[in-house]
């Protein structure tokens, strides 16, 4: 008995034009992922709540804008989330970024009872989730027991705050978002922080989505 390691048979190849189809979906489908992954990622979508829970990283112009939100609406509720400042205490004056944020926001006229400070413990993994515990637990020793929530971020890191935050409120919450631009054009792909930006809060997002679960 022969025995064969390989036989041989008939296939099909592309052609010249199939090449040129694949090529073509192929582009069609990078230019789609182009011009909306940054949308996909910056979500807008509030909820219309009476509390607010800025997240530590964001600008000051984003404060400002906060602050003038309050001013329209004063019932408003304002927690101020995160982590501890690493580098630079000395010269800022304060021991974390929530406690700064708070501070700035009474500076620009918030009332000091509608703004309060969620500090988080330093931690190197799921830094967002960590401020999102520490914003609920604020909540909890207010006496807000469920409700609504509107988160502030900054750009294409509002998809992956939504998902963390709903994730660490979880039941009797719902959870919104707002999203201020940030300062890139539209058109990420023509500044490297852009590209950063949308690149990695891209695979970040997805990092959370399938294997983080609390």
């Amino acid at each position: 008995m022969k025995i064969q390691l390989t036989r041989t048979g008939k296939s099909r190849r592309l052609t010249l034009w199939g090449w040129l189809t694949v090529a073509g979906g192929v582009a069609l489908l990078t230019y789609i992922w182009f011009v909306t992954i940054h949308d996909f990622l910056a979500l807008n979508e509030p909820v219309n709540a009476p509390v607010l829970v800025v997240e530590g990283y964001v600008p000051d112009y984003v404060l400002d804008s906060v602050a003038v939100v309050w001013k329209n609406k004063p019932s408003v509720l304002i927690v101020c989330a995160g982590l501890p400042v690493r580098k630079g205490e000395f010269c800022v004056g304060y021991g974390s970024y929530a406690d700064y944020n708070t501070a700035y926001l009474r500076a620009n006229g918030v009332d000091s009872l509608h703004v309060v400070s969620a500090p988080a413990l330093q931690t190197d993994r799921e830094r967002t989730y960590t401020t999102a515990v520490a914003a609920m637990e604020r909540l909890k020793a207010l006496g807000y027991a469920s409700g609504k929530v509107d988160v502030v971020c900054l750009g294409t890191h509002a998809r992956r705050s939504l998902l963390l935050y709903r994730k660490a409120f979880r039941h009797g919450w719902n959870v919104g978002v707002i999203s201020y631009g940030a300062d890139y054009p539209r058109q990420w792909w023509r500044t490297s922080e852009g590209a950063r930006a949308v690149v990695y809060e891209m695979f970040a997002y997805l990092y959370c989505a399938i294997f983080f679960h609390p």
